[in-house]
């Protein structure tokens, strides 16, 4: 058992949000400030991440799915719409199929649903980043997230997050959820989900590259797409906070 640290704003139906990799729930602050006026939110840190223990378990996806289900069992929350980013679109994917019947609808940004041979060689290479120290995975990974000119217009930004984030990294955790990411793939599960699914990719993202969100797309039968012309995995930019925060209150309207 470990201790997950959590916050839950707003009343109605309820919204449950799963950050990515090195994140934590302040992810979704933009999203979660405006949503909690007409929804339940909750927005949790996964192992390692943010303020939440790491533990002593052995991690897999499955590991994650099951700290976000005991939580909601203690919140008593039956049934809920999952909104997941990269490595959190994973868990959203993994507990739609191990728990179908408490989940309302799925909203997945930069998903994956297995390591495939692209996705596996850039987790090896983040997880050697990693080895060597935090900087050098944030030096590695921004490029990946975000576009040249999204990096050139907020460098000063940038390092000071860099240097702000340093400071609470948990190498060990995130290099433990690569290898969770890296033994992932639930590929012939996909045709099991039913519930409304959004899939929000970015054109040129080049870890979960965009031919894997249409394969997504055609693995779950009750699916839509929607392309982000102007990003690359990190979707939540600039006027796309808008755009996805209008995109989601009709979801969930």
């Amino acid at each position: 058992m470990i201790k997950l640290n959590y916050t839950i704003e707003g009343s109605g139906e309820t919204l449950v949000f799963i950050h990515g990799l090195s994140d934590n729930l302040l992810y979704w602050e933009f999203l979660a400030s405006n949503l909690k006026k007409d929804f339940q939110v909750l927005r949790f840190d996964l192992r390692g991440h943010g303020q939440t223990e790491l533990g002593e378990d052995e991690i897999s996806i499955g590991t994650y799915v099951q700290d976000l289900h005991n939580l909601l069992c203690d919140l008593d929350i039956d049934r809920f719409n999952l909104v997941g980013f990269s490595l959190g679109g994973a868990v959203a994917l993994d507990f739609a199929v191990r728990y179908p019947q408490r989940v309302s609808s799925l909203v997945l940004m930069s998903c994956f649903y297995k390591a495939d041979s692209h996705l596996e060689n850039i987790f090896n290479q983040l997880k050697d980043a990693l080895k060597v120290s935090f900087n050098e995975f944030y030096d590695e990974i921004l490029p990946m997230v975000l576009c040249p000119y999204v990096i050139e217009d907020n460098k000063s930004e940038l390092e000071m997050l860099k240097e702000m984030a340093s400071q609470s990294a948990n190498t060990q955790a995130y290099i433990r959820a690569i290898d969770a990411c890296l033994g992932f793939d639930i590929e012939d599960k996909l045709s099991d989900i039913d519930v409304s699914t959004l899939i929000l990719a970015g054109k040129y993202d080049d870890m979960t590259r965009l031919d894997s969100q249409e394969e997504l797309h055609d693995k779950i039968k009750n699916s839509r797409l929607i392309v982000f012309d102007d990003v690359r995995h990190n979707l939540l930019i600039g006027k796309n906070n808008e755009k996805i925060l209008d995109i989601l209150k009709k979801e969930f309207k």
